[in-house]
């Protein structure tokens, strides 16, 4: 079973959504990656914030990071993150996804996100992800042990 983690889960009413798989065979594991991530991400949000408080009269809101749970047959939950520019539309009380791309009613630009286009595995304290994806973002990780993740 999937679940994301926004108003579109399936808890919520909205359509299931599966998770995508990092797109090689060749991924890589941090080990201790998720705070790494998670100190940048922090210097992420405060500009997001503010943006959407910029933005917020045309209806639209902008998340930094998706996130998409699933339920493993052995009942642990693996969670997925996609780092980028996500564009939802309000619709009363509830969210709804309107892609990637800015709406034409906004014309300011978003702001820049040093995560654009990352895509991970969330394994307790450590993260894992395509070897490419690890080449573009490696100096994010230095210190942290890394090894082929089969």
């Amino acid at each position: 079973m999937t679940l994301a983690c926004d108003e579109q889960s399936p808890a919520r009413g909205g359509e299931k959504e599966e998770p995508n798989e990092p797109p090689s065979d060749c991924r890589i594991i941090v080990y201790g990656g998720r705070r790494a991530l998670d100190l940048l991400a922090d210097l992420v949000k405060e500009p997001f914030y503010e943006y959407n408080s910029k933005i917020s009269r045309t209806g639209y809101y902008l998340k930094p990071v998706h996130k998409v749970y699933k339920r493993l047959p052995d009942g642990r939950t693996r969670i997925y993150e996609y780092y980028g520019r996500y564009w939802w539309r309000k619709e009363g009380k509830k969210l709804v996804y309107a892609g990637r791309v800015k709406p034409r009613v906004i014309r300011e630009d978003p702001p820049e996100h040093p995560l654009e286009g990352l895509s991970i595995i969330v394994e307790g304290d450590d993260i894992i992800m395509d070897c490419r994806d690890y080449e573009r973002f490696q100096e994010h990780f230095r210190g942290l042990r890394v090894e082929r993740y089969i």
